[in-house]
């Protein structure tokens, strides 16, 4: 990062911290709800007549206002955002008109289910356990199909995120030990489901807490977890992480244009029983952590 980005993020964070000001810094725009898979732990994608996609024009207006708003991150979102299309217009569209408006980073989130070709400063790609498990949750052939797509992706700032929930949570250090062994994955970001729709794939706190204490042990190993120790140590308790959450940093805007000033899970009401590894980042983040700090750098280093 440059020193006039630098410049703005302690700008900011002493507009919000000191003055009581509530800015986004990352915005997350779910650019469409359509998708090529049906995960089983997915709350967003619709089918049919209920697929919402946001226009080019409209996408450039959620940018500028959520800018103007103070955002500098964002985070292109689905459904599957390499499915989006609006005439001429793609995914890199909109990463070029994300820089040409002043974001200082652009990120994709995808299911890695199509050709990584897409250039922003960050991907993310999902990883939901090793291939028994991630099938289970995501379709047969969709953990080939992802292999394939990251071994012919040139891109050199790709990382993946996993949702742990019952169905894989018994795969979290083989994953984590293949990330560490893959040349062409850079770090892992570990989250817990959390129930928009159900519990039936919601670890138990015993279970989590196992989890966490097995990850604090790779951190500490070196293998590339993205959470810091002092989130993962916070996420014992959900409502330690709800009673500090800073969801504000991140505003977000779904696919039919509905706007929100924090994460959805705050409108949903489980708070309480957040899963969301960012959820503790950004709660550390507002305090300044070192561990967090570092986290986050070394995760947009190649950015």
């Amino acid at each position: 990062m440059g020193f006039s980005e630098n410049l703005y993020y302690a700008k900011w964070f002493f507009d919000c911290k000191f003055r009581g000001k509530r800015k986004p810094l990352q915005s997350v725009i779910f650019i469409t709800d359509r998708c090529n898979l049906r995960c089983v732990h997915c709350n967003v994608v619709k089918e049919g007549p209920e697929v919402q996609t946001r226009s080019y024009a409209q996408i450039e207006e959620t940018l500028q206002q959520c800018y103007d708003a103070g955002s500098r991150i964002v985070d292109f979102e689905g459904g599957e955002p390499l499915l989006w299309r609006d005439g001429p217009h793609n995914i890199d569209s909109l990463i070029a008109l994300a820089k040409r408006i002043g974001f200082h980073t652009t990120t994709v989130t995808t299911n890695g289910q199509l050709p990584i070709t897409v250039k922003p400063n960050l991907i993310w790609v999902s990883l939901d356990g090793m291939e028994q498990a991630h099938d289970a949750t995501r379709g047969n052939g969709s953990w080939r199909r992802l292999m394939d797509n990251i071994e012919a992706c040139e891109f050199s700032n790709l990382n993946v995120n996993m949702t742990i929930t019952t169905l894989n949570y018994k795969d979290v250090e083989d994953v984590v030990r293949f990330v560490g062994d893959h040349p062409k994955i850079k770090k892992i970001s570990l989250s817990f489901y959390t129930p928009y729709e159900g519990r039936d794939l919601l670890v138990d706190r015993a279970t989590r807490n196992e989890i966490l204490e097995l990850l604090l042990r790779l951190k500490r190993e070196g293998l590339p977890l993205m959470n810091s120790a002092a989130g993962l140590k916070l996420m014992r308790d959900p409502l330690k992480v709800s009673a500090g959450r800073q969801c504000w940093i991140s505003n977000f805007v779904v696919a039919d244009g509905t706007r929100l000033n924090a994460c959805p899970g705050e409108s949903a009401g489980i708070c309480d029983e957040c899963g969301f590894g960012m959820g503790a980042e950004m709660a550390l983040l507002f305090k300044l952590h070192p561990e967090m700090l570092k986290a986050g750098l070394s995760v947009r280093a190649s950015s």
